[in-house]
C-alpha cells in the first residue's frame, strides 16, 4: 500500500482540506488505517482502479461509480474493497458540497451522489486523474478543477457556513438554543437549513464534533 497526502491550494479553504492518493489497496483494514470516511466527514472519491463498496450500519449498502461525493457517514461504517484498489480522495469540509457544487446533502447522507451527474466537467476530470501517471499531475487536476468552482459557490445559506465554523471552534460544546439565539434565527429555521447544507442536524454535528475530541 502507498498513501500520498497532499496539500490544496490556499484559495482553497476552508472548503478542501487535503487530497489522498491511495495506490494499490487491497483490503478495508487499509482504509481503515489512513483514517478515511469517518463520521460527517464529505469526501469526493475518483476511482482509477479496482473498486470500493461501503455498509453504514443500519443502511443500505452501496458500491460507488468511478467518481462520487459520498457522506456524510453519521455511524460506523464498514468499507469493501475490490482490488487492488487505487483511488484519489478529497476531503471536504461540512459545508463544500453544498457550497462549490449545489448539492442539497440531505439526500447524501450515508450514501452517495455519482459526481459526472451534477452540472461540471466532472467526467472529464474523472477521466484526466484516470489517466495521470504521477500524484504532481493528479494535484494540479484536482486544484484546477475545485478552483473553477470558486467563482460559482452558492450564496444561499452562507448563514450555516458561519455556523458549522462556530460550532468547530467551540468543538461542539454548543446548546442549540444558544446556537439559534446567536444567528437570530428559530430552531425549525435552524435544523432545515444546515440539514440542506450539511446533511446532518446540529445537533448531531454537535455530539460528532464531541467524539472526535477524545477520539
Amino acid at each position: 500500500m502507498n498513501t500520498y497526502i497532499l496539500s490544496p491550494k490556499d484559495s482553497l479553504h476552508p472548503f478542501v482540506q487535503r487530497y489522498i492518493v491511495l495506490e494499490n489497496i487491497s483490503s478495508a483494514a487499509e482504509i481503515a488505517k489512513a483514517k478515511l470516511f469517518s463520521a460527517g466527514k464529505q469526501y469526493l472519491v475518483f476511482i482509477r482502479q479496482g473498486g470500493l463498496a461501503f455498509k453504514p450500519n443500519d443502511h443500505a449498502a452501496f458500491d460507488l461509480p468511478a467518481a462520487a461525493v459520498t457522506g456524510p457517514f453519521t455511524c460506523v461504517v464498514n468499507a469493501r474493497v475490490t482490488g487492488p484498489l487505487s483511488a484519489v480522495i478529497v476531503q471536504l469540509n461540512a459545508y463544500a458540497s453544498h457550497r462549490l457544487m449545489g448539492i442539497s446533502m440531505e439526500s447524501v447522507t450515508n450514501y452517495f451522489r455519482d459526481l459526472t451527474r451534477i452540472p461540471g466537467n466532472w467526467a472529464q476530470v474523472t477521466e484526466n486523474i484516470r489517466q495521470a501517471t504521477d500524484i504532481h499531475t493528479i494535484h494540479h487536476i484536482l486544484d484546477q478543477a475545485l478552483e473553477g468552482l470558486i467563482p460559482h459557490q452558492q450564496s444561499s445559506l452562507k448563514q450555516v457556513d458561519e455556523m458549522v465554523d462556530y460550532l468547530i471552534e467551540q468543538k461542539g460544546k454548543v446548546a442549540m438554543i444558544d446556537l439559534a439565539l446567536r444567528f437570530k434565527t428559530s430552531r425549525h429555521t435552524l435544523e432545515r437549513q444546515f440539514m440542506e447544507v450539511t446533511g446532518l442536524t446540529p445537533q448531531l454535528y454537535n455530539r460528532i464534533l464531541r467524539r472526535q475530541r477524545f477520539a
